[in-house]
């Protein structure tokens, strides 16, 4: 049966949203989507078609014919995109060891224990809060590097097993390269940049404002021979001797003052546990340069959870974004809940991003 929290009790003139509105700048920091996508407006219900774009989906449809030998994507494959996209969910349980722990600190009536108390139920609080954040960051940056979103037992080991959720790109849109980046002797990141950006530019019209990569790809990029040289060149133009220092800030005043996209670097490193253990996923292709537009590059598309419309009796609720947060004890056996439910899916314009994927040797540019 469920019943009142200890928050409920304890937090009296706080509630769990003042609380999670006082800390909204500090949690929005610890994930990224919010720098890459607006949120969309709530919806009553959400579908892959409504996600990744209802005319997308048809005209790749339209392409699976029952007379066709080679078909583009199988027809069980495409059913993925007609259904409901499930909600993303995740529970913090207090063990009943750690419930007489706060009895006991409860009865022992010292100034300043409601505060630890409510500081330490706080905690699970904030984790819930953003733990659907991180879980979109996840697919955006495969969103960002790949085209794709990869729903697999690895970086979702407790949930549905998609697999690959094609985005629907233009193959043309990745491209390999003529010399890998790996080899900083002889591979020659600027000129692939400006022979890349130049080709998109010529071919379809599209011009880029950054070029992201992952840390792995940026310490490849600094070791390059070839962009040391350019670097030396741009900084040390009549000057006798060379004098210079390979930071970020340098290079992008050098790409910028080139007319060429700036580099953003993602260093962010994903924590999926499974059955309590902890693992490190990289969601990011490590090999993959994606150049995109300046600012935003799409929506967080979302859905109002039923449990909002119909809130239960004794569960105490609060907002942030677009998850939402409850709090509740069960008293069979009595155990302290919170959890958080979130309904949305990163909805990524793909049309705009292309990819150097630098570990893949390609002669030229081709569509």
């Amino acid at each position: 049966m469920i019943i009142p929290s200890y928050f409920q009790e304890l937090a009296s003139s706080q509630s769990m949203q003042f609380l999670l509105d006082a800390s909204q700048q500090n949690l929005q920091q610890k994930t990224l989507w919010r720098k890459y996508l607006e949120q969309g407006i709530p919806q009553v219900s959400l579908t892959f078609d409504s996600a990744i774009g209802r005319e997308r989906i048809e005209a790749a449809a339209s392409i699976v014919d029952s007379d066709a030998s080679a078909p583009l994507r199988s027809r069980n494959k495409l059913e993925l995109y007609k259904g409901k996209i499930p909600a993303i969910k995740e529970a913090f349980k207090m063990t009943q060891d750690e419930m007489r722990q706060l009895e006991m600190l409860k009865s022992m009536h010292i100034n300043g224990t409601n505060n630890a108390l409510l500081s330490f139920l706080n905690k699970d609080l904030q984790e819930a809060a953003v733990s659907g954040d991180k879980r979109v960051d996840i697919m955006l940056l495969q969103a960002m590097s790949t085209l794709k979103i990869d729903v697999n037992a690895t970086n979702n080991p407790d949930g549905v097993i998609y697999g690959e959720i094609d985005l629907l790109a233009k193959s043309y849109q990745k491209q390999g390269v003529p010399t890998v980046w790996s080899d900083s002797a002889t591979a020659d990141p600027i000129s692939d940049i400006m022979n890349f950006t130049q080709w998109v530019w010529s071919t379809k019209g599209i011009q880029f404002g950054v070029m992201t990569m992952s840390y792995d790809m940026w310490l490849n990029f600094i070791k390059s021979a070839k962009v040391k040289t350019w670097l030396s060149s741009f900084f040390n133009i009549g000057k006798g001797s060379s004098s210079f220092a390979i930071t970020l800030d340098n290079i992008n005043m050098a790409l910028t003052a080139n007319r060429l996209p700036v580099i953003d670097i993602i260093n962010h490193v994903s924590h999926i546990e499974k059955d309590g253990k902890p693992t490190f996923y990289k969601a990011f292709d490590v090999n993959a340069v994606s150049f995109m537009p300046a600012g935003k590059i799409g929506k967080l598309f979302n859905a109002v959870s039923m449990e909002k419309l119909h809130p239960v009796e004794s569960v105490s609720y609060a907002d942030f974004g677009p998850t939402l947060v409850k709090k509740y004890a069960d008293n069979n056996p009595l155990t302290e809940y919170t959890e958080m439910e979130m309904n949305a899916f990163p909805s990524v314009d793909v049309d705009k991003i292309f990819i150097l994927t630098t570990n893949v040797v390609k002669a030229s540019f081709a569509d």
